[in-house]
């Protein structure tokens, strides 16, 4: 009874009428690019403590979240990263245009691993003979390789790099292959850096040497959508959650 009252509150603080029993039937359902589920758990969690309407996050690469909605899944929310991602979903009238925003941002980061002493002063540093091993992702299957490549492009170490990069899947893998020591560096975004204890970032990328890393947020059209959605939508631009993106390593784009 006090989750259902909190959740009408909540919904008529944010000016959203909200039936509190909808709330409690009808889970509000995120699809969240890779690098941003975690954050939207967390965000998700604190939103249910105070509404009582539950949030269920599952997360993927861009491209095959909207894959899943064009053939059909019900998702309330899309968290993507870039806006390419939403092309094939606005043509096919799936998105809310005016709903759609740029909600964070992320910067891209040299990571080594934590029980080194290695410290980084300037990207062409990254060409020592000292590193051996890069690890990027695979440009052709995740952002963040693309990023990866554009800046070692932009400072025109790219070509001297190629005898010592190592391309594993994703982000995710770059991470493991400077954690367990298999690679001595590695590029991936700084939010993604943070959740693992076993690297510590050595360098920042400068955000003019690749193309911006952000995500956007759009409101899915469907029937059967959860009536809370529109109320955690605003819960998205909040204080508490400009506060738990920060400590995840992202930067809020929204004012």
């Amino acid at each position: 009874m006090v989750l259902r009252l909190a959740a009408t509150l909540l919904a008529a603080a944010f000016g959203f009428p909200l039936s509190a029993s909808a709330a409690d039937e009808n889970p509000i359902l995120v699809y969240a690019a890779t690098g941003s589920s975690g954050v939207l758990e967390k965000i998700g969690k604190r939103f249910t403590e105070q509404s009582g309407a539950p949030v269920r996050v599952s997360g993927g690469g861009s491209p095959g979240l909207s894959r899943q909605i064009l053939a059909g899944a019900p998702a309330d929310l899309l968290i993507s990263a870039g806006i390419a991602n939403l092309t094939p979903l606005r043509q096919a009238g799936l998105i809310d245009q005016q709903s759609t925003y740029i909600w964070m941002r992320s910067r891209l980061v040299v990571i080594a691993p934590a029980k080194r002493g290695e410290s980084l002063t300037s990207v062409q540093q990254i060409a020592d003979d000292r590193f051996r091993r890069l690890a990027v992702a695979d440009a052709s299957r995740s952002p963040v390789g693309i990023y990866a490549r554009q800046s070692l492009t932009f400072y025109r170490i790219w070509d001297a790099l190629r005898g010592r990069i190592v391309e594993v899947p994703d982000g995710q893998s770059v991470l493991t292959s400077v954690e367990s020591g298999a690679a001595d560096l590695g590029i991936v975004t700084a939010s993604d850096a943070r959740t693992v204890p076993g690297v510590k970032i050595v360098l920042e990328l400068s955000e003019e040497s690749h193309q911006p890393i952000q995500y956007l947020v759009s409101l899915v059209a469907h029937s059967g959508a959860s009536p809370a959605v529109r109320p955690f939508l605003s819960f998205l631009k909040s204080d508490e959650t400009r506060k738990l993106l920060v400590e995840a390593g992202f930067v809020p784009a929204f004012p």
